[in-house]
């Protein structure tokens, strides 16, 4: 068993940055890592009345959206407060609702904005497992996650499993059912291949879609509408080829931007514009289909990796396979050789950095690993003709 507790507390958030604090009842004494939230003249002596545990562990999530985690020490007399944490990096909305909750006066919040961007931002199921490795090491005891929080819970089934059967009466009734399986279909099949123009006839003459009620007000419906065709486009584009990460970044842009906005008329001009910006990148880098596993892993290492100073080799021990081997099958399935892919993927990178950055020629050369800017403006010129710097004030001059 752990005996110095506040030690244990100082090394655990100096390893994860994760908030907590330690209450020793029979001295009355606390310690908090970071010292912030022990300050009283931020916080004062009081707790918010949403801190309400019912066991130990337990967690609430605050009406800011923050994670506290709650767990007594056995045999101490001490307890423990994890948190709070975000799911999400913190905005200014997100610092504005918490200092609000926690009764902070404002002359404060810099130094709150300064601690909530310091601290990771941490997924609910991380969350309830920091909780069960606390209980691990302060109580012994092996925590049961699904268990103890109620996280199986087969009564929420048979909840939803009434609600969808009242759901497909009442649709049955009114004859009011759903008809975009076949349009999702070969919207999917044209990204994944890259298609743009059958994926613009298609969207232009699609017919009346219902894709059933998903919220209570029209606004909702459209962003959640929104937020399932892009989960649709991403998928498809990473099936036709497009890097995962760089796929999963843009569909996170244009959700936000949907997010952001009370307009329901930009939200179908904004998901027209999502579903060609993902077809089209899905064709500038088109991988043909058939294509083996292992081939696949290799590209997304390398475009994964496109601003490290990768070399075949890499790539070869990435799946485990001798440079020579690698070299014969990329060539055989792809038809030009790993090297030459490598360094397309770095220029097309550097296009998209002159087109949509202001970053310098130089930043963007030692960014995709180039030995010099005087090479990476040779090789670009022979690509495509023009230098950077040419390339970059003729895109600036496109409508």
């Amino acid at each position: 068993m752990i005996t110095n507790i506040e030690e244990f507390c100082r090394l655990f958030y100096d390893t994860t940055f994760i908030p907590i604090h330690c209450y020793d009842i029979p001295s009355g004494s606390c310690c908090s890592f970071p010292a912030l939230l022990g300050n009283q003249d931020i916080f004062g002596t009081s707790f918010p009345g949403f801190l309400n545990f019912s066991k130990s562990p337990d967690y609430i999530i605050s009406p800011s959206f923050s994670y506290l985690g709650y767990m007594e020490v056995e045999n101490s007399g001490c307890l423990i407060l994890v948190g709070p944490v975000f799911s999400t990096p913190s905005s200014d909305f997100t610092i504005r609702n918490f200092m609000k909750e926690w009764a902070v006066s404002l002359e404060y919040k810099q130094d709150i904005a300064q601690f909530l961007i310091s601290t990771p931002s941490v997924s609910f199921p991380r969350f309830l497992n920091t909780l069960a490795y606390l209980q691990l090491c302060l109580n012994d005891k092996k925590l049961d996650i699904n268990q103890h929080f109620n996280l199986d819970d087969s009564n929420l089934i048979h909840t939803f499993s009434s609600l969808h059967s009242e759901q497909v009466y009442e649709s049955k009734e009114n004859r009011n059912y759903h008809n975009t399986y076949h349009f999702e279909r070969k919207l999917m099949q044209y990204i994944q291949s890259g298609d743009v123009k059958k994926v613009e006839s298609l969207l232009q003459n699609a017919v009346e879609l219902s894709a059933g009620t998903m919220a209570d007000n029209a606004l909702r419906q459209e962003k959640n509408i929104f937020i399932t065709s892009v989960a649709l486009a991403t998928r498809s584009a990473i099936e036709g080829g497009m890097d995962m990460e760089q796929a999963y970044q843009l569909a996170d842009v244009y959700i936000q931007d949907c997010e952001h906005t009370q307009d329901i008329s930009y939200i179908s001009a904004l998901e027209y514009s999502m579903i060609i910006d993902f077809t089209e990148r899905v064709a500038k880098n088109k991988i043909p289909r058939g294509m083996s596993q292992e081939i696949f892993e290799c590209i997304q290492f390398i475009t994964q990796h496109i601003n490290d100073p990768i070399q075949v080799s890499d790539v070869a021990e990435h799946i485990g396979k001798s440079r020579s081997y690698l070299c014969e099958k990329f060539k055989k399935e792809l038809g030009f050789d790993v090297s030459r892919f490598i360094m397309r993927c770095k220029l097309e990178e550097a296009k998209s950095l002159l087109t949509y950055s202001n970053k310098a020629l130089s930043e963007i050369s030692n960014y995709l690993c180039f030995s010099s800017q005087s090479y990476f403006q040779n090789v670009f010129k022979k690509k495509y003709g023009l230098t950077p710097k040419q390339y970059r004030d003729q895109t600036r001059q496109l409508p």
